[in-house]
C-alpha cells in the first residue's frame, strides 16, 4: 500500500508479474473469460482512471484501488492446443 487507494510495490522499486497460459481459461456462459477480464482491468488505464486497477465493493468512501508500478506480462500457447 502506497497511500489510500493506492497499491504496488515499495517506492523506487518495480514489480514484474509473469501470467503463464494466458490462453487457458474456458469461456462462461456469456462468451468472457473471467481470469482475463481480471488482468484486463489491471491494465487498463483508459477504462479505469489513472494506470488501472480494480473495485473494493466493500469501500463505499474510495471503492477504486489503483495499481501502480506493475509490469505485467504472459506467454501463451499455439492455438488449438498443439503442445508436443
Amino acid at each position: 500500500r502506497r497511500r489510500k487507494g493506492v497499491y504496488g510495490p515499495p517506492f523506487g522499486k518495480l514489480c514484474v508479474l509473469m501470467v503463464d497460459d494466458l490462453n487457458m481459461p474456458n469461456k462462461e456462459t456469456y462468451g468472457a473469460q473471467p481470469p482475463i477480464e481480471i488482468l484486463r482491468q489491471m491494465i487498463d488505464a483508459r477504462a479505469y482512471p489513472e494506470s488501472g486497477g480494480w473495485y473494493d465493493r466493500k469501500d463505499v468512501t474510495h471503492p477504486f484501488r489503483s495499481i501502480i508500478d506493475v509490469l505485467l506480462f504472459a506467454a501463451m500457447g499455439p492455438p488449438g492446443g498443439g503442445r508436443t
